[in-house]
């Protein structure tokens, strides 16, 4: 994945005027992608890196009662690669150093963000990696990272010394949640977002074959803070979300129950624009229902049976409230 991500890297890099790309040489040889003020196929390609090169991402349009919204079609047939060893946002990478404060030497972090993207199963410093049969023999190790502060040369050879590769051919991928890029990629999650969650309740994720969501991708917030918000209700109050699997008639029945636990409306957290739940919970995400990061809606098909399942609901009163729409 890492080589097909480089691939995309490469193309941005090369066409950087025409999707408003900031290119970074590091004294250490790797390379920084600043996608902060990307294009709409900037922050596109952004979204299919995250998959590691094997998912696509294509836009189309979504009515919001009336509200003509943009939105994401994603799809895969390497679900579980793409997005749980890929596109999961789940290597948290810090750099912390000593400082001088009060007579006392104490250790402050310099950088801090969650990664995504390729690299995670380079490095494999996750445990979800216990559970995935996947190995990756690049010599390249591509990484994403949704913040507005660019990583530095030692935040690099952390990256590159976890994946095993030289820092000449390492990649960071950087873009805060509150711009266009932001907003694309984090709609870009819903197949993966609904894989995760699957994962989360304990629904075996290894039957799963494909891949396919849809969901509105949030207007641009004034800050990180607010864009958190929007783009999380895009998922949790309009992402749609169809899943194949293949599996025998005889544990059909009981999948398809498990399925009723998975959608974002079965959580105790929902019902109110996520901002409104994470000031509710004093801005602790620990105090949050993990259970509400989920699409809205999930349709399973087995293709062993040809029976399908949909559960979830759409919630287009949660989301205008939360894109400020009246």
């Amino acid at each position: 994945m890492n080589e097909l991500a480089k691939q995309i890297v490469d193309n941005i890099i090369q066409n950087k005027e025409i999707y408003n790309a900031e290119i970074f040489n590091l004294d250490n040889g790797s390379t920084l992608l600043d996608m902060t003020k990307a294009s709409w196929i900037g922050g596109k390609l952004v979204g299919e890196i995250c998959m590691g090169g094997l998912g696509t991402v294509e836009f189309s349009f979504y009515n919001l009662d009336g509200h003509y919204i943009p939105s994401v079609n994603v799809y895969t047939s390497e679900p579980i690669i793409s997005c749980m060893a890929s596109q999961l946002a789940g290597w948290n990478v810090k750099l912390k150093k000593e400082v001088e404060k009060e007579g006392q030497m104490k250790k402050k972090v310099i950088f801090q963000s969650l990664g995504s993207g390729p690299a995670r199963a380079k490095s494999k410093v996750e445990k979800i990696f216990e559970e995935l049969d996947y190995t990756d023999d690049s010599n390249c190790a591509v990484i994403v990272f949704e913040t507005p502060k660019l990583p530095n040369e030692e935040v690099m050879d952390i990256v590159a010394n976890k994946c095993r590769v030289d820092p000449n051919n390492t990649y960071a991928v950087c873009a805060p949640t509150a711009c266009l890029t932001g907003s694309i990629q984090v709609a870009a999650r819903i197949v993966e977002t609904g894989i995760h969650k699957l994962h989360e309740i304990k629904f075996p994720i290894d039957i799963i074959n494909d891949g396919f969501g849809t969901t509105t991708i949030a207007p641009i917030a004034k800050d990180d803070l607010g864009a958190m918000g929007r783009t999380n209700d895009s998922i949790s109050a309009a992402g749609l979300t169809y899943y194949t699997i293949n599996v025998e008639k005889d544990k059909e029945e009981e999948l398809f129950e498990l399925l009723k636990k998975a959608p974002a409306n079965t959580s105790h957290s929902y019902g109110k624009p996520f901002l409104e739940t994470f000031k509710a919970a004093n801005y602790n995400f620990y105090d949050i229902d993990k259970g509400l990061f989920a699409p809205a809606k999930y349709t399973i098909t087995n293709i062993k049976t040809g029976n399908s399942l949909t559960v979830g609901k759409v919630n287009h009163e949660l989301l205008k409230q939360s894109y400020g729409l009246d």
